[in-house]
């Protein structure tokens, strides 16, 4: 993709990012990168795309991630201290905006902060994220009015929240916060209706309580009346990882013996694994939903691919057992989709 000079000018006063900038001479323009990232997976040069949430504004497709540099684990000291952002509206090229939040003063984010989600609320956007600072570890927000200046909530964090992977939606006239906690593998929530006062729900779903296991990334969608949760569940002592999914008439309430195991189908024979996540083959971690018609779901998520974790875009198909997750990696293959999701 060349650049149009009069849309980098648009987009340049709109975002306040210029062409031209380069982390060295022979790096491709940071803010306007000329390439297609559908097949390989969009990550920023220099880093990796990890946690992360997505919001669709005025046919743009935003993305707020983890930023890590590509063969450190994430709790090192320097390591996914901010997060990176960068927009599409095609879904194969994308611009990348300034940072929007990094680390913070505050004990409890002053050492790492991860897993942005973006959620609007009467026309303000709030990202919620998870701070970590000694042995803190909280969720909290910041809000604007533009996606692209971030002002950090003064009376965080949410103490209501301790654990990581916000997730955030609307249910009877509260705003719910999911999140993953750190006592064994379950989902945790919490509800305001004003976003200050937070009080505690019960448990989501509880995987097992078994010291070393964990899950991560969890979301909640209607589905033809009733509702899916998904998350990673990385099993007993981080054995045994899947992409895991389960249903239910209760949006809060998810029983274990329903979890099922995604299938995932790409065109990639195989990859190098993560050294934080030793699987086999590609598996899709963190998944977001952008758009859905009848039982076609338009998603993103990040895998390792090659060298560090990449975000890709897929669908989600209900109509097999287990559902199917396949990747996109050609722009035939986007455009039936997008048409199928009616966003062509």
């Amino acid at each position: 993709m060349a650049w149009n000079e009069k849309e980098v000018q648009r987009l340049s006063k709109q975002f306040n990012i210029h062409p031209g900038v380069r982390l060295h001479a022979k790096a491709e323009d940071y803010h306007f990168p000329d390439r297609d990232f559908l097949s390989i997976g969009y990550a920023p040069p220099g880093g990796y795309v990890k946690d992360f949430g997505v919001i669709r504004v005025d046919g743009r497709l935003h993305l707020f991630h983890i930023d890590g540099r590509p063969g450190e684990v994430c709790w090192v000291t320097g390591n996914e201290i901010s997060f990176g952002h960068a927009s599409t509206t095609d879904y194969c090229h994308w611009i990348r905006h300034p940072m929007p939040l990094a680390v913070g003063d505050r004990p409890w984010e002053n050492a790492h902060v991860w897993a942005p989600y973006v959620y609007q609320r009467l026309g303000v956007y709030y990202m919620f994220y998870m701070g970590s600072g000694g042995e803190d570890v909280f969720i909290s927000y910041a809000t604007s009015s533009d996606l692209q200046r971030w002002t950090r909530w003064e009376q965080g964090p949410i103490r209501a929240a301790v654990g990581r992977d916000p997730f955030v939606f609307d249910h009877q006239g509260q705003t719910v916060l999911l999140y993953t906690g750190h006592d064994g593998a379950c989902v945790c929530a919490c509800a305001s209706r004003d976003m200050v006062t937070w009080e505690p729900l019960p448990d989501v779903i509880a995987l097992n309580r078994i010291p070393g296991s964990a899950a991560e990334s969890c979301s909640v969608h209607p589905l033809g009346g009733r509702y899916v949760l998904w998350m990673n569940d990385y099993g007993p002592k981080l054995a045994g990882f899947r992409a895991a999914y389960a249903l239910s008439d209760n949006p809060l309430s998810f029983s274990p013996g329903d979890v099922r195991t995604f299938r995932f189908v790409c065109d990639t024979p195989g990859t190098v694994p993560s050294p934080e996540l030793r699987v086999p083959c590609p598996t899709p971690l963190s998944i977001e939903r952008i758009a859905t018609s009848g039982e076609c779901w338009f998603v993103c998520y990040f895998r390792w691919h090659g060298d560090r974790n990449r975000l890709f875009f897929g669908t989600i198909d209900w109509t097999e057992n287990p559902a199917v997750i396949r990747e996109i990696s050609t722009e035939a293959q986007l455009s039936d989709v997008l048409r199928q999701v009616r966003m062509e």
